[in-house]
């Protein structure tokens, strides 16, 4: 199940500071980039322009930000957004108001070897993550994610969340999935894992950093932007 943003929860809380207390925040949205930035002194205030594959809007209304999935799909040269806004957290939370909202937790898994731990989910490359259950805590989720989907045990959370977001429609409604991502250790090398096929999930591997192309043009963009962050974070700084 998934959870429902209860203002009387931990995680609801947690969740919230997550979404609001940022300076920037990143949407993945058709597997394109929305960036959300807080308005430049140089910058104009008046509209918005497309150029070399970016579109930049300035202070959008209520119906620009509805209308960004229309406009994307209208529009496949566009491979990235660019918000621009005085008031960062009003536009975010306008935008964010015109889904409905998941959270979800997962995790990037390393061997003892450094390999990490990736799924086929429906013939992509992915990480293992999932939807929380009713009270459950994001570290909880994590760890019980990536133990359901891969079969791989004997888990330990080495570091913070990762925050990605991205949209998807279902059913003809439309979500907002936030994804806490932790970093963890496993006890063990390339441990066999065995694929949770109900998920889609057909195969279970441990791959080495630098990742081939064949994984990596195979893959969400918000994955790629998840492996970066964490695994240059693990090595110092410099990006895997």
């Amino acid at each position: 199940m998934a959870l429902m943003r209860s203002k009387n929860s931990a995680t609801f809380r947690r969740w919230s500071d997550a979404m609001v207390m940022s300076q920037s925040y990143d949407v993945f949205m058709l597997n394109r980039r929305v960036k959300f930035r807080p308005m430049p002194e140089e910058m104009s205030t008046s509209s918005g322009s497309t150029a070399e594959g970016t579109m930049t809007l300035l202070n959008p209304t209520k119906r620009m930000l509805r209308d960004l999935p229309t406009m994307l799909k209208r529009s496949p040269e566009v491979n990235e957004v660019k918000v621009y806004a005085n008031d960062l957290d009003h536009v975010w939370m306008t935008f964010c108001a015109g889904y409905h909202e998941l959270a979800a937790a997962g995790g990037v898994v390393r061997d003892d070897e450094g390999h990490v731990l990736w799924i086929q989910r429906n013939g992509k490359w992915d990480l293992p993550k999932g939807k929380l259950e009713p009270g459950e805590r994001l570290e909880e989720a994590a760890v019980r994610e990536v133990e359901e989907e891969t079969g791989i045990t004997d888990l330990t959370l080495t570091g913070d969340a990762f925050t990605t977001f991205h949209t998807y429609e279902a059913e003809g409604v439309v979500h907002l999935k936030t994804t806490f991502w932790y970093p963890m250790r496993h006890a063990g090398t390339q441990t066999k894992g065995i694929p949770q096929a109900i998920e889609g999930i057909s195969d279970v591997t441990w791959l080495q950093p630098p990742f081939s192309e064949e994984v990596t043009h195979n893959t969400f963009g918000s994955i790629r932007i998840v492996l970066d962050a964490l695994l240059s974070a693990e090595n110092g700084g410099k990006s895997a």
